[in-house]
């Protein structure tokens, strides 16, 4: 009787928690600024899915290289803004290493719904 009230009270916590932590990161709204090349790409980070990034860049003519190299989204390079805003399978799909910068996210901060507008370098 204890162990199945422990099982449940652990498995019930852990489904909170990660409900708790689905929603906390996905509070933020990106809006686009216009609607140019690096805008488009800058936007196709903030999906955080690697296939829509690899088919924009492949849309707007881009490559990953340039990307990494020339892109600024909100004047922050590509890889600053990816790890700043959490941004890691897009990162990780560009080959950029947001592990070795440190930076304190507030979680109560973005729990709101906060629209950014997003611009990319033209």
């Amino acid at each position: 009787m204890m162990k199945t009230l422990a099982t449940t009270l652990c498995t019930t916590l852990l489904i909170g928690t990660a409900t708790l932590t689905a929603t906390t990161t996905q509070a933020a709204e990106f809006v686009a600024a216009d609607n140019s090349p690096g805008t488009v790409v800058c936007m196709a980070v903030t999906s955080n899915k690697p296939i829509t990034l690899s088919a924009t860049l492949r849309d707007v003519r881009m490559s990953k290289k340039v990307a990494i190299n020339k892109l600024h989204c909100n004047d922050m390079e590509l890889g600053k803004f990816a790890g700043m805003h959490g941004f890691n399978k897009s990162a990780k799909y560009l080959n950029l290493d947001t592990t070795g910068k440190t930076s304190i996210h507030d979680l109560a901060k973005t729990n709101d719904s906060t629209i950014l507008v997003v611009a990319g370098s033209k």
